[in-house]
């Protein structure tokens, strides 16, 4: 089965969509455990962005911070679309979601509203 088509990677997306970012983590990272092709590197990046999301969430922008670089640098060599996702899309709101947090002070943390992950088909 394709990875695009693995009932775990669409559930993934949804809980990401649905900002279930710790749920979409470890839906994914199922997917990232079994795969050694070259989409691992997709899939850890998809996961350090939910994983950002996430701990923006808890309240650790730092956290947040430094997830979404990693991400958004593993998932850069995948543009613009892989298994289906606009990644051109997702990774120009995360970046500027990293720059909104980055000029921003602690108490406005809510500001930033997470992106969708867009599917083409």
């Amino acid at each position: 089965m394709e990875a695009r088509d693995d009932p775990r990677f669409l559930k993934g997306i949804d809980e990401f969509n649905e900002q279930l970012f710790f749920e979409c983590h470890e839906t994914l990272e199922e997917i990232w455990l079994e795969d050694h092709s070259e989409d691992r590197k997709f899939f850890q990046g998809l996961i350090q962005v939910a994983a950002g999301y996430f701990k923006l969430q808890q309240g650790v922008p730092a956290g947040a911070l430094k997830l979404w670089r990693m991400g958004v640098e593993k998932l850069e060599p995948y543009r613009p679309v892989c298994l289906g996702i606009d990644l051109d899309s997702l990774i120009e709101a995360v970046k500027s979601d990293l720059e909104d947090l980055e000029g921003s002070q602690p108490s406005s943390l809510g500001t930033v509203t997470p992106p969708k992950i867009g599917r083409i088909s």
